[in-house]
């Protein structure tokens, strides 16, 4: 799990971080390390000094330099990455510490994601501030084993300085709004790269949720829940108010939060953790010696064993989540796949990439490359990371079976994809709606209109709504097309045009692509209304 927050005050972080315990991986003496692009080129490295760590954050260099301040400015970014229960359980119950060097390898390639794609600063381009990649970041890294509850809780902190350097070579504040905008693909990169790690220990892992999370196998969840008790916090108080949001959820866990406890005796700490676990009759031992046993494994020597392996573990791993999203022959997949791949990871990230084009494209035409990625990733494919999906998409770009293009609409900018089919689709749509122009019948006269419209409604139509409703029943054109956003009153609008197109002997029908939006319809519209899916599986006979 991912959660990101504002640091907004540097001595309170330097405190904070200094006097908690940290641990880092295989028993280093160090306790805590500087990371990215931007700590290498200031000469950061090793152990975090408290300082040092404040005078970054307060924007002072190493040098005594000091970075221009802006009021209100906020210290940096806390990213936490928080292991999943059952391998907090696993590392510091059963004992299996492979599993902290695998989180800090997953999180130290995430952050290394986080710097090359989304680390901005900001320039002044024609009198406005725009947004720049810099590709580098200051940042230290804390490793911490407990939750607040004090239940072993494996998490690290990625405490991101509000610095970066600009291509001039000057340092200036870091714009962080992709840090806030993507904190879920962030999430679903690291997820990816945990779950990898954990798979190549041995593990086999159970996909829960969203975004990729995940358990490990094996773990019972009577033995996640006696260690979950700060979670079970959050959700009893959510209960009591009502919330279920992700965003509820975060608040809930923020005005919630304890003063962290002091750990006087961290043996007896984790003693008391493997009594707990044995009291549920769980000590993991077991499935410690099967994973390593399974990693243990030997690999095929020979090319074309490896390919025959590769094909068959593939195609096994992902038919039960992605089999039904795939096509006969489907172009965005290599034909022969077992002679063109090398590893079971790279066919499934073939067909990751193949089956998270198929998702999204039954909403949109054409989707953010970022977007397109994530999804891949959500699926949870063994292997698969987002190099690889990186990769797989460059590839279906330069072949043409994707095509690029760059957004510029203001809610939604950089880069974008869509297919050759979909492009098809879109020639259709426009070739049918020129030739339906002026080749119906209007439902009423467009001077009465607006007077039938205002009767039929059980609330006042606004301009917007007046000028919408009166097209649609007034038009010629056998299409018609409306844009609105969420809460401009499309449903009061089309409820008045329902009752006046049905008062003129027609009949109405609502098409959604979800039941939602299809309960909406109903219910905020008035329209009898059916998925597209259903529509089209009632009338294809019809359907040329």
């Amino acid at each position: 799990m991912l959660s990101v927050a504002a640091v907004r005050s540097a001595s309170g972080a330097a405190n904070y971080f200094a006097k908690d315990d940290y641990y880092t991986v295989e028993g280093s003496s160090e306790i805590s390390a500087w990371a990215g692009e931007g700590a290498d080129s200031l000469g950061l490295a090793g152990e975090v000094a408290k300082d040092a760590f404040e005078g970054i954050l307060n924007g002072i260099l190493p040098d005594g330099e000091a970075v221009a301040q802006v009021e209100n400015r906020r210290a940096g970014f806390d990213l936490t990455f928080s292991m999943p229960k059952s391998a907090s359980v696993m590392a510091y119950v059963a004992g299996d510490k492979r599993i902290l060097g695998a989180n800090m390898a997953a999180v130290q390639k995430t952050m290394a994601w986080v710097e090359k794609n989304l680390a901005e600063g900001r320039k002044d381009v024609e009198g406005r501030k725009v947004p720049v990649q810099t590709g580098n970041l200051v940042y230290a890294l804390f490793q911490h084993d407990t939750s607040r509850a004090l239940d072993p809780q494996g998490h690290i902190h990625a405490v991101i300085a509000n610095l970066t350097r600009m291509a001039d070579g000057k340092w200036q504040a870091l714009h962080g709004d992709k840090l806030w905008s993507h904190n879920s693909i962030i999430g679903s990169v690291y997820h990816a790269y945990m779950r990898t790690g954990l798979e190549q220990l041995g593990y086999g892992i159970d996909l829960k949720g969203k975004h990729g999370t995940f358990e490990i196998s094996g773990v019972p969840k009577s033995v996640i829940g006696e260690f979950s008790q700060r979670r079970e916090e959050i959700l009893d108080r959510a209960t009591q108010l009502g919330v279920k949001s992700p965003e509820g959820l975060r608040e809930i866990t923020k005005r919630s939060r304890d003063p962290k406890l002091d750990v006087e005796d961290r043996e007896a700490l984790k003693q008391s953790w493997v009594d707990r676990a044995a009291a549920l009759g769980f000590d993991g031992k077991g499935l410690v010696a099967a994973a390593e046993a399974r990693a243990g494994i030997a690999q095929p020597d020979s090319a074309l064993e490896r390919g025959y392996c590769a094909i068959v573990e593939a195609i096994d791993g992902a038919r039960n989540r992605v089999g039904a999203l795939l096509r006969p022959h489907d172009p965005l997949v290599d034909n022969a796949l077992a002679r063109a791949v090398k590893s079971p990871a790279e066919a499934r990230t073939q067909l990751a990439v193949a089956s998270a084009v198929r998702i999204l494209s039954e909403r949109e035409a054409a989707w953010p490359v970022h977007k397109l990625g994530k999804t891949a990733l959500d699926l949870g494919l063994k292997g698969v990371t987002v190099e690889s999906i990186e990769r797989r998409i460059d590839r279906l770009v330069q072949n043409r079976q994707l095509i690029p293009g760059i957004a510029t609409a203001a809610d939604r900018t950089g880069r974008m994809a869509t297919t050759q089919e979909a492009l098809r689709t879109e020639e259709r749509i426009l070739t049918s709606v020129e030739e339906g122009k002026g080749t119906a019948n209007p439902i009423i006269a467009a001077d009465t209109a607006p007077v039938r419209l205002q009767e039929a409604s059980d609330r006042p139509l606004n301009p917007g709504q007046l000028a919408a409703a009166s097209l649609i029943l007034s038009s010629a054109d056998r299409t018609v097309s409306v844009q609105g956003v969420a809460g401009a009153g499309k449903s009061t609008m089309l409820q008045a045009v329902a009752r006046v197109a049905e008062a003129e002997g027609r009949t109405i029908t609502g098409l959604a692509f979800q039941n939602k939006m299809v309960a909406d319809l109903a219910e905020g519209a008035g329209i009898k209304a059916q998925t597209i899916a259903s529509f089209v599986l009632a009338h294809e006979r019809f359907i040329a």
